[in-house]
């Protein structure tokens, strides 16, 4: 059955343009990106596209951006569609992060895969939590589906569907709202 997964990053968030890890911080959307969300909206409804099944993060920029995106639709709200874990980084701006943990902001930048911040996850430990709920959404769907989900989390997963190493991962640009089609055709996706 040839199907559509639409990977959609949430809209902008407030204080979105401050460098920040938000990771599992709740933030809600900005008055752009409540724009951009019906926007988003503007864009299923015209196209035509026919989503049989929506799935989110249970964060509230990801509730927000789906529940304007799909006002119809039914969403299920997972928390395994999370962000990166950031641990004690959570919350903090970048600079912050340098001054308070300079040796750990130097080494997550040198191994950005594996680097793992004191109660947090690593993005390899994220990637393996993408992929486990890719998974699970597609083998218990049929369809058009949409997923709304993170950056980094769609980014981890995305360098496993295209067979990136995890360390390119930013050579994937996902902006606020930005949209990613998954073919998947019988087993194969692209």
């Amino acid at each position: 059955m040839n199907r559509k997964i639409y990977l959609i990053r949430h809209e902008e968030t407030e204080d979105g343009e401050v460098k920040r890890y938000r990771g599992h911080t709740d933030c809600k959307l900005s008055k752009r990106g409540i724009k951009e969300a019906k926007q988003l909206a503007y864009i299923f409804q015209e196209s035509g596209i026919i989503i049989n099944s929506i799935f989110s993060s249970d964060l509230i920029r990801c509730k927000s951006t789906v529940d304007i995106a799909f006002p119809k639709g039914k969403v299920t709200f997972l928390k395994a569609l999370r962000e990166i874990n950031m641990g004690d980084f959570d919350g903090l701006t970048f600079d912050e992060v340098k001054k308070k943990y300079p040796g750990e902001f130097i080494e997550r930048g040198e191994n950005i895969s594996e680097y793992t911040p004191l109660n947090g996850e690593s993005f390899r430990q994220c990637q393996e939590r993408a992929i486990n709920i890719f998974d699970y959404i597609i083998n218990s769907t049929c369809g058009n589906v949409a997923i709304c989900s993170h950056s980094g989390f769609l980014r981890a997963l995305l360098c496993s569907i295209l067979k990136l190493d995890l360390k390119d991962m930013f050579s994937i640009k996902q902006d606020y709202g930005c949209i990613n089609i998954i073919r998947n055709e019988e087993s194969n996706f692209m």
